[in-house]
This record gives structure tokens, sequence and C-alpha cells, in this order.
């Protein structure tokens, strides 16, 4: 009598469902865990800007920069980002707040006005992350959402 093979092909698929599952959940809950201490490169939606963003490697701050070289600097050292981010404060000060599968940004200017983006759904992987929407609100600007896929590519 020949014994059925279904039963083992069967825990074989269930394996490999819970494990890439397990994959895909984690990549979309782990934004916070690679974001410190790195630089990603940010393009507007319309690809028509780029910005620089090097998160503290403790902390909440944000160097925010047009200028890859003084963003990637900021991500050397703590006394590196620490300068960098004196420097910028004379203008405006960033923040971020990440946790599971979202990421705030928030600029406070000088004269009290903040502005923020948070970007939702973000999956990460090794060398960028991925946010499928966000919904913003700048001061004096007005708040909307955007459906469009975001990409910060890590740089450093």
């Amino acid at each position: 009598m020949k014994k059925s093979k279904a039963p083992i092909i069967i825990v074989i698929l269930v394996v490999i469902i819970a494990a890439l599952g397990g994959a895909y959940w984690y990549m979309g809950h782990s934004v916070a865990k690679r974001i410190p201490g790195n630089t990603y490169r940010y393009q507007s939606v319309s690809k028509d800007k780029t910005l620089y963003v090097t998160f503290a490697a403790s902390g909440n701050e944000v160097v925010v920069n047009p200028d890859k070289n003084t963003a990637v600097k900021a991500a050397g050292s703590q006394t590196a980002f620490d300068k960098e981010y004196k420097s910028q404060s004379e203008s405006a000060t960033w923040r971020y707040s990440a946790q599971g599968g979202t990421m705030t940004l928030a600029e406070q200017t000088k004269d009290g006005k903040v502005s923020q983006w948070q970007y939702n759904k973000i999956f990460a992987t090794g060398s960028k992350f991925t946010s499928h929407s966000f919904t913003y609100q700048i001061a004096k600007a007005g708040q909307g959402q955007v459906k469009s896929k975001t990409v910060f590519e890590k740089v450093n």
C-alpha cells in the first residue's frame, strides 16, 4: 500500500507561507529599527526636488538638507550630527516619529509654524523604505493626502 504524500506537501506549504508572511509582516513594521543613524534620499512625488534626510542615531532629531555630502557627513558621528542639526536649527527644527508601518516628519520654523508629513503603509527593506501614501499638513498652505508611492533610498 502506498502512502499519500499530500500531508507532507501541505505541511511544507504551510511552513513556506508562514515564513513568507512573517517576513512580509516584519518588513511592514520595521521602519523604526532601520532608520536611526542613517541617511536617506527622498524625491518629491513630482520628482523635481531631492532632499537628504539623516536620522539621529538616538533621539528624534533629523537633519534635512538638499546637499548629499552634508547629510551623509551628519551620519558620520554624533558630533557631526549635532553640528549640522544646530546649523539647520537657525531656520527650523526637524523631528521624526516612527512606529509600526508609519513615520511622521515634522518641521517647526523659528516663528513657531509647524508642518508635518505622515508616511503610511511603509514597507522597509535593507536599502530603502517605501510608503504607499502620505498625509500632510503644511503651515499656511493647507493639508491633504497623497496616494502615490514615495521611496526613501539609503545612501550611507
